[in-house]
């Protein structure tokens, strides 16, 4: 079967519960009638003050329909409900009785059929006065069979105030419940993992034999397993081992696999059933990760380095050469402390930049987030003002309108207005150059992100004062500067000339967020530009100061906001896809459970990618999907895979992490039977690849 990739799964189970609202609230859907009835049960039959009794939210679901345990597994939803009560009663959370494993196509999810109970505590404080106690909740209950509805359930219980006596028609139905309920025991419980795998040992007293017929695992957590993949297991005298596959959340270090564990015994229908809580006994190494070759702070430093001048030369900074190009060209001129000052005050914007990224990076990460190197063009809201900021570049360079103190301000006029032109050039070459990693960069980024704060900011200090220093080295070149001709109408040329490039690299923005979001996202953005554009010529054709100047001030600024809440609702409402194109038998779309499969059918190459990657893309399309490589893949039967990386996913992070990387371009080369994959350069040829498929 082919499994639904983990980025795709997180979407379905995003999507599902909106779908189910929309179904909910229709006309049709509000007069069917309840697929399941909820109603209190009460343990005892009255209550003294200071005492607690037990209560079983009851469902009773119609035959085919199922509810949700507490994590509900690739979709669904757990019931919500809340109480009302009066001041002092005490109102528990449920437990929870163990769920069984429900298939939905592709998915897994964990609940309830036919009916369920799940059980609270009530508490009565001393001295309650009352003559009865009331409790009410409402809450919602999502149902599903081939749709999903989540259905208001309202339910209230009376109890009188007086001795407390157990309701002996219930005592029955109250102890068959408990036998649901899972036992916490303390246990010694540990797991190894690696990329594929998690082995979890439980140093349970099963004894081994023919006498166990199934074990499942539910873990509390979400997304810490591959919910669908098989549960294999194994018994022994140290305990009971579950081999399980990762779930797209899932990190060694931190991973919590607490959960509830049911193991059936093939004589009759006794069941042993236990949950556990537990520390994690580490990892027991991932293959790739003690491979990775180690770097030291000053390596790392050079590195950096070296992947920072080289990074000038990545096809990523392409739509800001213009801009410093002409930097240069206004700042030729001026006198030679100047133009070094310049050189200097732009690389203080690029190496701040890049000190400014990485601590925001290292924050994130530190909070939880799966992220790396690149991070910021993962989201839509900063694509699209990106392009907006592009667009306004153009205009201005066009003299639509003109802001002295922009970042369109390149060097001219009064030296205020130049540095602070060049320190703006700094860090917009930065912010477009970063999500690409140069060769040299992505171990030294890699280092640097499991190293102290200040050990990773000086390597991203590095990193900025590589890209930098070509810049400033040609501002100590006056012999080269002086070649350039004299000031005339052909630097007026050369400026709107430099416009188009800003355009094309509004216009490449927009295709990213279209693959981010969808058309109707880039519409939007789209729109917002034109309101900017509309915005900044009218605000310049009517003097300072004067009546109708001030109008049109205002009508800029309310556009100007249009423009901004267009940016911002397609960001937060438009659903995300993926970037990836693939064609013939031998590709397809990377999980670590399609790696694994492919890995035991032979040779595989994996390319993770990013539309917003000027250098992944020049890579496809120059070394990846020419004929020759594609004819020698399906020669050799090499199964081709595509991470796309385009909108943040974890298990493309992980990925990139176990070898030492922090963002793409990344390209494995698995050979057969091997469990070590050959990284490929980042810069390719169509004959580096030729030659490294050559030696399968």
């Amino acid at each position: 079967m082919v499994m639904l990739e983990m980025p795709m799964l997180k979407i379905v189970k995003q999507l599902l519960p909106w779908l189910t609202i929309i179904l909910f609230l229709s006309p049709a859907a509000a007069k069917e009638p309840p697929h399941v009835r909820a109603s209190l049960i009460s343990a005892v039959a009255s209550v003294a003050p200071g005492d607690n009794f037990d209560v079983l939210l009851h469902q009773d679901i119609d035959k085919g329909w199922h509810t949700y345990w507490k994590n509900p597994g690739d979709s669904g939803a757990a019931p919500t409900i809340k109480w009302q009560s009066p001041e002092g009663v005490d109102i528990s959370d449920f437990s929870w009785p163990f769920p069984e494993r429900i298939a939905y196509g592709p998915l897994m999810n964990y609940g309830y059929h036919d009916e369920v109970s799940l059980p609270f505590t009530v508490s009565v404080p001393e001295g309650f006065k009352e003559s009865s106690l009331t409790i009410e909740g409402v809450g919602r209950i999502l149902v599903c069979e081939d749709i999903c509805i989540p259905e208001k359930i309202s339910v209230a219980l009376t109890i009188p105030i007086g001795e407390t006596v157990e309701d002996a028609g219930v005592a029955a139905q109250f102890r068959e419940n408990a036998q649901r309920i899972p036992t916490m025991l303390s246990v010694a419980a540990d797991f190894r993992a690696d990329d594929e795998s998690i082995n979890l040992h439980i140093a349970l007293p099963v004894e081994a034999g023919n006498r166990v017929s199934a074990v499942q695992y539910f873990p509390f957590q979400t997304d810490v397993i591959d919910n669908p993949a098989e549960q294999a297991y194994r018994i022994d005298s140290t305990g009971l081992t579950l081999t399980l596959v990762p779930g797209y959340k899932f990190e060694a270090a931190t991973a919590d696999l607490s959960g509830v564990l049911v193991i059936r015994e093939s004589s009759g229908s006794s069941e042993l059933i236990t949950s556990f809580s537990f520390l994690t006994g580490g990892n027991s190494g991932n293959p790739s990760l003690d491979a990775a070759a180690p770097v030291s702070f000053w390596l790392a430093i050079i590195l950096a380095f070296a992947g920072g001048l080289i990074l000038n030369l990545m096809p990523c900074v392409f739509p800001v050469l213009s801009i410093k190009i002409l930097s240069l060209v206004d700042s030729v001129h001026e006198a030679g402390s100047s133009i070094l000052l310049h050189g200097f005050v732009y690389a203080a914007g690029v190496i701040l930049s890049f000190v400014g990224i990485a601590f925001a990076l290292i924050l994130l990460r530190l909070g939880g987030e799966s992220i790396g190197w690149g991070f910021q063009l993962q989201s839509p809201l900063i694509v699209g003002l990106l392009a907006y900021l592009f667009v306004l570049i153009g205009l201005n360079l066009l003299g639509v309108f003109e802001i002295g103190l922009s970042v369109m301000s390149l060097a001219g006029g009064t030296a205020g207005k130049g540095y602070t032109g060049s320190f703006a050039t700094g860090v917009l070459a930065t912010l477009v150059a970063a999500p690409c990693t140069a060769p040299f960069m992505g171990a030294a980024v890699g280092f640097a992100l499991t190293q102290s704060m200040p050990v990773a900011l000086t390597v991203f200090a590095a990193l900025g004062a590589g890209m930098a220093a070509p810049y400033v080295l040609l501002c100590y070149s006056p012999g080269l500067l002086s070649r350039l001709p004299s000031p005339g109408n052909w630097m007026l040329v050369l400026k709107q000339m430099m416009a188009f490039p800003m355009f094309g690299s509004a216009i490449w923005l927009l295709w990213v967020l279209g693959i981010q979001t969808d058309v109707t996202g880039m519409m939007q953005v789209l729109t917002g530009g034109l309101l900017l554009g509309f915005a900044a010529w009218l605000t310049s054709q009517f003097r300072k100061g004067s009546r109708a100047g001030l109008i049109a001030n205002f009508a800029g600024l309310v556009m100007t906001l249009a423009a901004g809440y267009l940016v911002l609702i397609q960001n937060t409402s438009a659903p995300h896809h993926s970037a990836v194109e693939l064609s013939g038998e031998t590709s397809g779309v990377y999980s670590a459970s399609a790696l694994k499969t492919a890995r035991q059918q032979g040779p595989v190459l994996v390319n993770f990618t990013a539309a917003w990657c000027i250098t992944c893309k020049v890579n496809e399309l120059n070394a990846l999907s020419t004929d020759a490589v594609k004819s020698v893949l399906k020669d050799k039967g090499i199964t081709y895979l595509k991470g796309d990386w385009t909108n943040e996913d974890p298990a493309i992070t992980e990925a990139l992490q176990a070898y030492g990387r922090s963002g793409v371009p990344l390209y494995l080369l698995y050979r057969q039977g091997s469990e070590r994959a050959e990284v490929l350069p980042q810069i390719l040829t169509e004959g580096i690849v030729l030659r490294a498929l050559d030696t399968l």
